[in-house]
């Protein structure tokens, strides 16, 4: 790793990066007239003990006190430690000052007492020895620990995360943040920007004077870059490496072990760290190669010897500790809503200067400032957006919450729990984890990202001066007038940890993993389920809360493939989509906003058209009641995938639709013609009887293998008996016929309805092995149907049978379509369709604008269930006429009629195909057999 820095060192010497670092330390006062001040003034080799309110007595050595002394690290007192979370626990004014004089303490106790510990020697064939570090190597360590933080700009971790969140947008020196940080991820690997201005700032050529000449008696040349990779967690040579863990790198460090206590005590948060515990028998371990490889499974051993920092098995519970109380930390400080709000701000004012002003858009100028002065200088900008926020901060007028969202507030908007009740409670929870949480990730790392997250708080601001100027215009002059300010808190993550720790458990060397729960608590995993919001002044705060939900639905639709079980033993591949809807009632309780003032502006909203474009955003004014008394209509309906309709799937439905329809579509769903199962029996079994057999033999089986199947097993338990006596038999398919059947038998074929008859001409088609390239384009997408061929013989013998289909309801022109398909096959053996109800006897009875509408809705989804096309305009001229023809129920049949495991597709097909309309996902109330695999999920 030496040469590695030393090529850093190199590349930044070449790009002018050092050059900008030393013009950034003169600003600060370490510039050559201090160099060489320090360098004339006689060294002091006094040692001297400060009171920490942390550690107690500290003791520090000569060269680390003129090292602290200098203006470098003395900047950090003037930069909070906790950034703005002085705004939330006022007591959290600590510095980073503190904290590095508080880590040198950690490091430098631990490694004295290890250079005077007597550990015992290693045992013949022991795979490691004890190692100490000598006075050289243990100054270099605590200096590490000293300059660890110096590279941190004002408020700490909030500068560097609005710059690394925009890193294309913001520069380093002569560098824009995103080449700063590949041109040190090629050398060293994957650093924080304030970690490699640390590392830029020990490699200036001033600041190695200073240190060989001044601070150090070693004189030796090679000690900044040491330190500068110990900053970075890595080792010059492999004998630093237990240095370079205890600075910085593993599960557990100097650096946590005293920021966690620090800022516990500064919050008054009662947590803590066991730290003689956790260092007790402790030590630095030289491994050889071959136990290394062990360790880190890797496939081959490292060439040398490695010396790492290994915590022995009665530390572990202090390892426990840090992991427990870094996790609370995170929870109630770090990503305190307060604090993130003024991260949040600080960020929109540096980002609203968008590269204009070099003070506030390079990193190195920034960190010239400190906290208190960065905001006076961004209060007296001439930037408007930017002076408001500096205004705000110092003033901690913060903007109020709007909305929440993250998995809480977003579920599933198709009621998958009540359209499958026999889904069980595993695949369910899995498959709203997968649809709603691959919805929020993606949101999150394609949309409150860089530029993306300003633009996305802007299109917020802009709907909501949109809707506010429909309000007004409407007479509603309460509502504010211009643009708020608004601003997005994404759902906080951490960092995960670097390395895991080593462990010595009696004599064997262990991985944390497998020995405590520590990593799984120091990753603090849960804030991935945490939450995001939205923020704006408080007099916006409804007319924000609505633009954010339509804003966060029409930012995101991407689609993937998603498998649900419906139930045990079958599963099928639906698609989803990633649009979210936030649930007005659970955020309102989130944001402490008071639903009937929310409830008012929705429904305002909603008069003036607002969510026309939008209707599922728009409330849903049915009582539980009314909305129970239309799903009840449907109880009995068992569909593909045992598919069943409740007051909340019917609720689903109708939200689809535009508020002034919803009423009629309602009452549409009331009116639906449902088979009862007796009756779909009946039907049948009058058909049947209806069949003169003269003395031959009949047999039922299905026309189809799924509707027709499922028909021909509920009429054969209710009718075998009968039919028997009277010559029928049931089979459960055609094939199973021909072994008995004789030239003249009858065959029924069986099924709910028949429309157009294009399912049963296909599946003769298919019997007869017609290649598909032979079908019609519309025959190719029929589904529902048993694509094998007969044999030949069985084909010859179906020639000389009688065939007739029964069914329960359909249209007459089907039978003409049927006849009219065997006789050009060469069949003349077709005895007739028999069916007891019209489709088109009772057509639905809509107003011309629902009908227009339920006609737009059905040719749409038509064309993604026929041709997989999200949009009509996608069509042909020919696939977009078919599409029309059958958008109000195939041939206009506009019924509405189902059976309890069937709908029949001369009903309006809005109310049984899936699809996309308007580019959202069509989730229909019932569904037609062969068409789950084409559901959209949302």
């Amino acid at each position: 790793m030496l040469r590695a820095i030393e090529e850093l060192q190199k590349r930044w010497r070449d790009n002018g990066v050092l050059q900008a670092t030393e013009e950034a330390l003169s600003k600060i006062g370490f510039d050559e007239a201090y160099v060489e001040s320090s360098l004339k003034r006689p060294k002091d080799f006094r040692s001297k003990v400060v009171k920490d309110g942390t550690w107690g007595m500290i003791e520090i050595d000569a060269a680390s006190l003129r090292l602290l002394d200098c203006p470098i690290v003395q900047r950090l007192r003037s930069i909070h430690q906790l950034g703005f979370s002085y705004l939330t626990y006022p007591s959290a004014e600590h510095s980073r000052f503190a904290h590095s004089l508080g880590m040198f303490g950690v490091v430098s106790r631990f490694l004295s007492d290890i250079r005077k510990r007597d550990n015992p020697s290693p045992a013949p064939g022991d795979p490691y020895s004890d190692w100490r570090p000598s006075p050289e190597q243990k100054a270099i360590a605590e200096h590490a620990a000293i300059l660890h933080d110096i590279g941190h700009m004002p408020f700490s971790h909030v500068t560097e995360q609005i710059l690394h969140a925009h890193a294309n947008e913001f520069r380093c020196g002569p560098l824009s943040v995103d080449d700063f940080l590949i041109d040190a991820e090629d050398l060293i690997g994957k650093s924080k920007l304030a970690e490699l201005i640390s590392i830029a700032i020990v490699l200036t050529p001033r600041f190695a004077r200073f240190y060989k000449d001044y601070i150090s008696h070693q004189q030796n040349l090679h000690d900044p870059l040491r330190i500068a990779l110990l900053i970075a967690g890595k080792a010059a040579e492999p004998e630093l490496a237990g240095l370079a863990n205890l600075i910085s790198g593993a599960s557990i460090d100097a650096d946590k072990i005293d920021y966690i206590n620090r800022d516990a005590a500064a919050c008054g948060i009662a947590v803590g760290v066991d730290v003689s515990r956790l260092f007790l028998r402790s030590r630095f371990l030289s491994v050889k190669p071959k136990e290394l490889q062990r360790l880190r499974s890797q496939p081959s051993a490292p060439p040398e010897e490695e010396v790492i920092f290994v915590v022995n098995t009665s530390g572990l519970d202090s390892i426990e500790e840090i992991g427990q109380a870094r996790s609370m930390l995170y929870h109630r400080v770090y990503l305190h809503q307060t604090t993130r709000n003024s991260e949040r701000l600080l960020g929109k004012a540096l980002q609203s200067f968008n590269g204009t002003s070099a003070e506030f858009t390079n990193a190195l100028n920034l960190w010239t400032n400190d906290d208190f002065g960065l905001l006076k200088s961004i209060e007296n900008s001439d930037n408007e957006i930017a002076s408001e926020v500096g205004r705000r901060l110092k003033g901690r007028q913060l903007p109020k919450r709007a909305n929440a969202f993250g998995r809480r507030f977003v579920a599933l908007n198709t009621p998958v729990k009540d359209i499958f009740p026999s889904m069980e409670d595993r695949p369910r929870r899995i498959l709203t984890k997968q649809v709603v949480g691959t919805s929020l990730e993606q949101f999150r790392s394609n949309t409150l990202v860089g530029k993306r997250q300003l633009d996305f708080e802007d299109q917020i601001a802009h709907e909501a001066e949109k809707l506010s100027k429909l309000l007004r215009d409407k007479g509603y002059t309460e509502y504010p007038e211009g643009r708020p300010l608004v601003s997005v808190l994404p759902m906080p993550n951490i960092e995960e940890n670097r390395d895991d720790c080593i462990v010595l458990d009696g004599d064997q060397l262990n991985l944390t993993s497998f020995s405590s729960v520590s990593d799984e608590q120091m990753e603090a995993a849960d804030i991935m389920k945490s939450t995001g919001y939205v923020l704006c002044d408080n007099q916006w705060r409804d007319l924000v809360f609505l633009a954010s939900r339509t804003v966060f639905y029409n930012s995101t639709l991407q689609e993937n493939d998603i498998t649900i079980e419906p139930y045990p033993g079958l599963d099928y591949t639906v698609k989803a989509t990633s649009r979210i809807i936030l649930s007005s009632d659970s955020v309102s309780q989130r944001i402490r906003m008071t639903r009937d003032d929310l409830r008012t502006t929705l429904n305002r909203a909603g008069e003036v058209g607002y969510f026309d474009a939008i209707p599922r955003l728009a409330p849903l004014n049915f009582s539980s009641s009314e909305l129970a008394q239309a799903a009840y209509h449907l109880s009995s309906f068992n569909g593909q995938g045992d598919w069943t309709v409740t007051a909340a799937s019917v609720g689903a439905f109708v939200s689809q639709f535009p508020t002034r329809l919803r009423s009629e579509v309602l009452g549409l769903i009331s009116s639906f013609n449902l088979f009862s199962r007796s009756e779909l029996s009946r039907a049948i079994s009058n058909g049947v009887a209806s069949i003169s057999l003269e003395g031959k033999k009949g047999y039922i089986t299905a026309l189809s293998p799924d509707s027709g199947n499922a028909v021909r097993t509920l009429v054969e338990h209710e009718l075998s008996a009968g039919l028997k006596d009277k010559g029928w038999e049931f089979r459960k398919s055609i094939r199973d016929i021909f072994g008995d059947a004789q030239p003249g038998d009858h065959i029924v074929l069986c099924d709910d309805n028949v429309t157009s008859g294009s399912q049963a001409i296909c599946q003769f088609l298919a019997w007869l092995g017609i290649p598909e390239a032979e079908w019609t384009e519309e025959q190719r997408s029929e589904r529902g149907i048993e694509r094998a061929k007969l044999d030949d013989r069985d084909i010859e013998l179906l020639r000389a049978l009688k065939l007739t289909i029964v069914v329960a309801s359909g249209l007459k022109s089907a039978e003409d379509n049927i006849r009219n398909a065997l006789v050009g096959l060469h069949f003349d053996f077709f005895q007739g369709l028999k069916f007891q109800q019209s489709l088109s006897a009772q057509p639905a009875n809509v107003t011309p604008e629902l009908r227009y509408f339920l006609e737009e809705v059905g040719a749409s989804v038509l064309a993604w269930c026929r041709y997989k096309r999200k949009n009509i305009s996608e069509l042909t001229e020919a696939e977009l006429e078919k599409c029309k023809n059958d958008s109000f129920g195939y041939s206009s049949a506009a019924a509405l009629m189902c059976s309890p495991l069937n709908v029949a597709v001369g009903t309006i097909t809005a109310f049984w195909a899936p699809g996309y309309y308007n580019g959202d996902p069509w989730v229909p109330l019932l569904i037609r057999r062969g068409y789950l695999s084409r559901l959209i999920l949302t």
